[in-house]
């Protein structure tokens, strides 16, 4: 069974659209799809949910206990600092790849969108598992990170020249390095930016391409403004959602964090017994009902794109008319 969505209809991706057009019609075919969509990604949405408590319900559960006890004792124990902290970075990398493999799920809707304007129900109760499309998540991810070292570089740079013309002694106390590390920062992410564009560009290409997704950023760069205020928007929306949703894991995370402060200055824990597998299952529900909210902010970024996509091929026809 399909769910029918009519090339003629509002919600096709080839349309030139507002950011008002863009936000609403993105959550539109998000509540349109979303039954074929849960049966897809359920699975996907579970290894979501336990590995999102895997990280938390660590942090909750161990680096903050950690922190404290060496804080209030005045402890100094690397070794265990550093076997807490590399196995946060596992829980970590865990959960980063349940969310690229969740992300695909949203990546092959688009890509059956984008062709036929109709996103399937999978036959099978487990749905799909979208391992081609995680493996093109990956890569792009891994360029990412490539592209976030440069820039680690060049932040190194700016402040060692800093230092080394000697305009300010210190550069984490002084209020003008501080302004100027903020300035490096915003420009930065600005300059990032077009890359939602040229990411999901590249991601719905019918062709893999192993190569840096920064083809089509000067056209993403000539669209900032409404990448800009997409991502502001869905992300402010995104936000909400994920405080609400994670209501009972925030107050959760509250409960530890007093009992742990009231520990540091002489009072008994006083945490029941239970407390850590309920930690974890409360992060793990929340963490469900969690993924479906953040896939969600991908389909306004799904229609930026192809508002621009037909503006561009728009302006591509009208120049070559005059």
């Amino acid at each position: 069974m399909r769910l029918i969505m009519e090339k003629d209809s509002e919600l096709k991706l080839l349309r030139p659209r507002s950011l008002a057009a863009v936000v609403s019609d993105g959550y539109r075919l998000y509540l349109g799809c979303f039954r074929p969509l849960f049966r897809s990604s359920w699975i996907v949405a579970v290894v979501y949910g336990l590995t999102f408590a895997l990280m938390m319900g660590y942090v909750v559960n161990n680096v903050m206990p950690m922190q404290v006890t060496m804080t209030t004792f005045g402890l100094n124990d690397s070794a265990l600092v550093t076997k807490t902290m590399a196995l946060y970075t596992v829980t970590t990398l865990l959960f980063s790849l349940a969310a690229l493999l969740l992300a695909a799920q949203a990546l092959r809707a688009f890509n059956e969108h984008k062709t036929s304007d109709t996103i399937s129900r999978p036959q099978h109760w487990y749905g799909r598992l979208c391992l081609p499309w995680f493996g093109r998540l990956l890569m792009n991810e891994l360029w990412m990170v490539v592209l976030s070292a440069i820039i680690g570089l060049v932040f190194t740079g700016v402040v060692y020249a800093i230092l080394s013309l000697g305009v300010v002694g210190n550069v984490w106390k002084s209020i003008a390095s501080l302004a100027v590390l903020a300035v490096l920062i915003i420009l930065t992410l600005a300059l990032l930016l077009p890359l939602c564009y040229t990411v999901m560009r590249s991601l719905l290409d019918k062709k893999f391409q192993w190569r840096p997704p920064v083809k089509g950023y000067v056209t993403g760069l000539r669209h900032w403004g409404l990448l800009f205020a997409t991502v502001l928007v869905t992300g402010i929306i995104t936000g909400l959602l994920s405080v609400v949703c994670e209501l009972p894991a925030v107050i959760m995370g509250v409960a530890n964090m007093k009992a742990y402060a009231g520990m540091a200055i002489g009072d008994p824990l006083g945490l029941p017994e239970h407390i850590v597998p309920l930690t974890y299952f409360v992060f793990a529900i929340a963490g469900f009902i969690q993924a479906y909210v953040h896939l969600s902010s991908l389909f306004p970024i799904y229609y930026a794109y192809g508002s621009i996509e037909q503006q561009e091929a728009e302006r591509v026809k009208i120049d070559i008319e005059h």
